[in-house]
């Protein structure tokens, strides 16, 4: 199993981060390894849908959680691997901390690994562009 989360706290609108997060259409804004990403129904819990990557991979993703303005978990199912990518906003006096984390469970561990070093790196940026929304 490979697991990754990182943390960044700013001064920022909490309701804009929100809005760039369940705005899919602009997830290539925040996150530059997403091309596009395209649901089947509202930005809920249960939705699913594709994404494509920078590198022209399509993945399967599904919401299996959603709460507004709070956090979101995305799914993807790759053969017998399976990616989880969570989202946590927190909201206090030193402003707003974004959490990231990604679990990569069902494969070979050295498999696992590399995936998990390639998804992650972009994502201390990931959370500077949504800071600076």
């Amino acid at each position: 199993m490979f697991t990754y989360e990182t943390s960044l706290t700013g001064k920022a609108d909490i309701q804009k981060i929100w809005k760039m997060y369940s705005d899919v259409n602009n997830w290539s804004k925040w996150d530059k390894s997403v091309k596009s990403v395209q649901l089947l129904g509202a930005f809920c819990t249960g939705t699913r849908g594709v994404m494509e990557m920078a590198d022209g991979m399509a993945l399967p993703i599904e919401l299996i959680e959603c709460i507004e303005k709070k956090s979101f978990t995305t799914k993807s199912q790759l053969g017998p691997v399976t990616v989880t990518f969570g989202h946590l906003l927190q909201e206090d006096e030193k402003g707003v901390t974004i959490t990231h984390t990604v679990t990569i469970e069902g494969g070979e561990e050295n498999q696992m690994k590399g995936m998990g070093k390639g998804i992650t790196a972009d994502i201390p940026n990931c959370l500077q562009r949504l800071l600076s929304t």
